[in-house]
């Protein structure tokens, strides 16, 4: 690893994160998934999975003085697991919240993961070491800037532009925000392939984008209570991909300028 944590030290955290991966994800089986979500805290799957969890992660740090490791980790996905399903029974039935529970789920788990590591090889000075040399960097946060630049923000910036234009087209057959996600995805894969100086990749990107076109509907088909114009669809998909490839680039050719 870097001179902050030797490598048996980064290997302890690996071990742990394989348990979580292996548990959460493979050695979980669907009945289990099902008996959880209906039963919460009186289903016993629940507290099957937090000892898997735990058991797993035992026989991979492979060390009896980590007892304490393994129940503090069986004890806390137990928690946020219940907690996850109670919330999400509650929340769920006037929103689907499906992916946020997910995502903050994992981060809680990796989160406890992260700070019984630091507890196990006493890592706190090292880590505070690693926070403050690194948050502050002038390099990492411009590139941190980028990304958040490319995704909301200029997605704004040229709906505004757009906005002219969309009232002349039936986007009901689109997927909902289908394509504020392709824009955002799109313009991070473009800032980060400039990032790594890797300008091939973009004109792959963009190959792939304009094969997709060819799948598009012909002229003159009837989409509700108005004609679909292929021509009109096409021509708004390509204002839209060319501004968003261009600030993409500008941005990403600045921004590497400014780290020179």
């Amino acid at each position: 690893m870097n001179t902050f944590f030797s490598y048996q030290e980064g290997s302890i955290l690996i071990r742990l994160l394989i348990a979580h991966c292996l548990t959460d994800f493979l050695l979980q089986p669907s009945h289990w998934i099902k008996g959880k979500v209906n039963n919460i805290w009186k289903s016993k799957y629940l507290w099957y999975h937090g000892l898997l969890t735990g058991l797993v992660a035992w026989l991979l740090l492979w060390d009896v003085n980590d007892w304490w490791v393994v129940a503090l980790i069986i004890t806390s996905h137990i928690l946020v697991d219940g907690s996850k399903i109670q919330i999400a029974k509650k929340i769920n039935k006037k929103s689907n919240y499906d992916l946020l529970l997910f995502i903050c789920d994992q981060l809680l788990h990796i989160t406890i993961l992260i700070l019984l590591w630091l507890a196990l090889i006493d890592g706190w000075n090292k880590m505070n070491i690693l926070v403050h040399r690194f948050f502050p960097d002038y390099k990492i946060l411009l590139r941190i800037f980028g990304y958040l630049l490319m995704t909301s923000p200029i997605g704004f910036f040229i709906q505004f532009i757009t906005k002219r234009w969309i009232k002349e087209l039936d986007m009901d057959d689109s997927l909902k925000d289908a394509g504020r996600w392709i824009g955002m995805l799109e313009r991070i894969l473009i800032i980060t392939f400039i990032y790594i100086h890797q300008f091939e990749a973009i004109g792959f990107l963009i190959a792939a984008k304009s094969l997709l076109r060819l799948t598009d509907k012909p002229e003159s088909i009837l989409s509700g209570s108005r004609i679909f114009s292929s021509r009109k669809h096409t021509e708004y998909v390509l204002i839209g991909t060319f501004l968003s490839f261009a600030i993409a680039i500008t941005t990403g050719l600045i921004i590497n300028r400014l780290l020179q």
